[in-house]
């Protein structure tokens, strides 16, 4: 299923909880918010977004806390995650699409 999301991601924690947080990545940029577009539920993202997502409803508002398995794993990705780091998201399910069509029969 399509859905938008709009998130920030932080290592080291949330930034209310702990001075160490540092931002990464957020669908907030100078022009404004742009959610990320992506079909649940097909590994076109992390595990723990995929598992996460699929049990959010459109509007809900979440803090995600990824274990390494579940995100980028002892690889990294970007240069800017390190390997087994720990994911720390806000993110809001922003609209639930139509279901993907595959075939006929589905």
């Amino acid at each position: 299923q399509k859905v938008k999301a709009k998130y920030t991601l932080y290592l080291n924690g949330f930034p209310e909880d702990t001075d160490t947080s540092k931002k990464i990545d957020s669908s907030k940029g100078f022009l404004g918010e742009k959610p990320f577009e992506f079909i649940a539920g097909v590994s076109q993202v992390i595990k723990g977004w995929d598992l996460s997502i699929m049990e959010m409803r459109e509007g809900e508002a979440r803090k995600l806390v990824i274990p390494s398995a579940l995100g980028y794993g002892e690889k990294g990705a970007g240069g800017k995650i390190p390997g087994g780091a720990t994911l720390y998201f806000d993110v809001e399910l922003a609209e639930i699409g139509a279901r993907a069509k595959i075939g006929e029969d589905q």
